[in-house]
C-alpha cells in the first residue's frame, strides 16, 4: 500500500495568517476608495483572492486590488502571523510516523516558502506548492492541489487527504478525488465545512494526530488482510504467472497475469476468508450500506454470499436490459435514494463497474463505493473511479500478490520488476522476454 499523503492548506491551518491578511486586504480596498475595517475582513483568509476582492470590485479592478494587497502583505503583512498551538507538534509526529507531507495553498507559492522558512516549518514538506504570480487559475484550490499530487507522484488517490479551514480547501479536494478533512481552530465553521462536504471534520492538531495514527494502525491491518488474500488467491490459482508466455486479453492487451476469481467459490476455506474479508470492509469503510449490488457475473455470488452474512438486500446489474419480460437491467429491489455498494471481483481499467455504477445512479441508487476482491493498480483505472467519484476499497492488488509470488517461488524475484512495469503501462509490451 502507498504511503499516505497529506496535504495542507496554510493560512488558518498551519499558521494564524489572519491579522496580516486582513490588515492587507483593508490596505487594498482602501486604495479602491473601500472603507472597512480590518477586522470585519475575516473572509479573505483563505479563499483565492480574485473571488474575495470581486465581492466589493468590478473585474477590470481585481488585478490591481492584488497588486495592492501583496505591497502590503510582502512588507509587514507576511509577519503578522504565527503558527497555531500544537501544529509544529503534529507535523512533527506525522512526519515521523512515515507520513508524506505537502502544502497547497493558493497563496503565492514564493511567499508560502517564505512564510514556512521563518517559522521554521518548511523542513517537513516534501513540497510547498502555492500559486504563480502570473497565473490566476493555477491558483485555483484544486489546480493547487493537482500540482502537489503529481510532485508527489500520487498513484493511489485513496491514500491522499487534503487539510484546510474553509470550504475552498473541501471543495478542491473532492474535485482532485482524494478525502478532506476540515479544522475547526482556523476560519471556517463546523456548518461550511460539513455543508462542503468534508469526510472528517477535527477540532484541534492534537485530535488530527490522533486519527491519522489510528488510520496507519488500520492500514498495517489491512495490509495482513491483503497478504492473506494474496496468498489464498495463488493457492487455488485464481491467480496466476506466465510472464514469458503472455496471455490475451478480450481487450488485445497481453498480460504477464491472468485471474479467474470464479476459483474461489470452489475452495470452501479460500471462499470464507474471502467473503468474511469483504463483510469486514463493507462495515469499516461503508457502515451506512443498506443494499449490496454484484457485477454481472463474477460479483452476483459474492454479493450474495456477504448479503446473507450481513442481512442485507442484494441484487445485480446486468451486462445490458433483458430483451423480455419487464427489461430489467438492474435485478432484485432497489428504492430511490438506497445507499448501495457494489460488489466486484477484480478491477482492470475499471470501465465495467463504472458501467454499473453509472446505471444505479440512474436509477436513483446513492452509490457509497465499490468493494473489489483485486485490483491491478492500473493508472487508466484509477483516474476513471477519480473521475466519477466512486470510492473503490480492494482486498489485495498487484503489488501485493506480485510480491507473494516471487517470495515463495511462484516467479522468480526479476520478474516482480517486469510485472510493474506492465502494470504501469499495458501498451508498452517490452516486457515481455525479459526486455525492460
Amino acid at each position: 500500500m502507498q504511503e499516505r499523503i497529506i496535504l495542507f492548506d496554510l493560512d488558518g491551518t498551519l499558521t494564524d495568517s489572519g491579522p496580516g491578511i486582513m490588515k492587507a486586504s483593508q490596505f487594498a480596498l482602501h486604495a479602491y476608495g473601500v472603507e472597512r475595517d480590518w477586522q470585519e475582513l475575516d473572509f479573505f483568509v483563505g479563499p483565492p483572492l480574485d473571488e474575495t476582492f470581486g465581492q466589493f470590485m468590478p473585474k477590470e479592478d481585481i488585478p490591481g486590488a492584488i497588486d495592492q494587497f501583496r505591497v502590503y502583505y510582502h512588507d509587514v503583512g507576511w509577519l503578522e502571523n504565527e503558527p497555531y498551538p500544537g501544529v509544529r507538534e503534529m507535523l512533527d509526529t506525522l512526519q515521523k510516523n512515515g507520513f508524506r507531507l505537502f502544502v497547497a495553498t493558493s497563496k503565492l507559492e514564493s511567499m508560502a516558502v517564505q512564510v514556512l522558512g521563518h517559522f521554521g516549518l518548511a523542513p517537513y514538506f516534501e513540497a510547498i506548492c502555492g500559486a504563480p504570480g502570473d497565473n490566476t487559475q493555477a491558483g485555483k484550490k484544486v489546480n493547487v492541489i493537482r500540482a502537489a499530487l503529481q510532485k508527489a507522484g500520487c498513484t493511489d488517490l485513496t491514500q491522499a487527504m487534503i487539510v484546510g479551514d474553509r470550504k475552498h480547501d473541501i471543495i478542491g479536494g473532492k474535485l482532485a478525488g482524494i478525502r478532506t478533512a476540515g479544522i475547526l481552530y482556523g476560519y471556517g465553521s463546523r456548518e461550511e465545512l460539513a455543508q462542503a462536504g468534508a469526510d472528517l471534520i477535527c477540532r484541534t492538531p492534537e485530535e488530527f494526530t490522533k486519527i491519522m495514527l489510528s488510520e496507519q494502525q488500520e492500514d498495517k491491518r489491512m495490509n495482513a488482510t491483503e497478504r492473506k488474500i494474496a496468498e489464498d488467491l495463488l493457492s487455488i490459482r485464481a491467480v496466476f504467472f506466465r510472464p514469458d508466455e503472455p496471455f490475451t486479453w478480450a481487450s488485445g492487451i497481453k498480460s504477464p497475469v491472468y485471474c479467474d476469481n470464479r476459483l474461489i467459490l470452489t475452495a470452501p476455506e479460500v471462499r470464507t476468508e474471502v467473503e468474511t474479508a469483504i463483510m469486514q470492509t463493507i462495515e469499516r469503510e461503508y457502515p451506512q450500506a443498506e443494499v449490496l449490488m454484484g457485477t454481472s457475473t463474477a460479483g452476483i455470488a459474492h454479493a450474495a454470499i456477504v448479503g446473507h452474512m450481513m442481512k442485507l438486500p442484494m441484487g445485480y446489474v446486468r451486462g445490458s436490459s433483458k430483451d423480455h419480460g419487464r427489461q430489467n437491467q438492474i435485478e432484485g429491489r432497489l428504492e430511490k435514494g438506497q445507499k448501495v455498494v457494489v460488489v466486484e471481483d477484480l478491477i482492470s481499467t475499471g470501465g465495467s463497474v463504472l458501467d454499473v455504477v453509472e446505471v444505479l445512479r440512474a436509477a436513483g441508487a446513492e452509490v457509497l463505493g465499490v468493494v473489489s476482491i483485486f485490483t491491478y493498480g492500473m493508472k487508466k483505472g484509477l483516474e476513471r473511479l477519480a473521475a466519477a467519484n466512486v470510492k473503490n476499497v480492494s482486498l489485495t492488488n498487484f503489488d501485493v500478490i506480485a510480491a507473494v509470488a516471487a517470495e515463495q517461488n511462484y516467479i522468480k524475484q526479476e520478474d516482480v520488476v517486469r510485472l510493474i512495469q506492465f502494470r504501469n503501462n499495458p501498451a508498452d509490451e517490452s516486457w515481455i522476454g525479459g526486455n525492460n
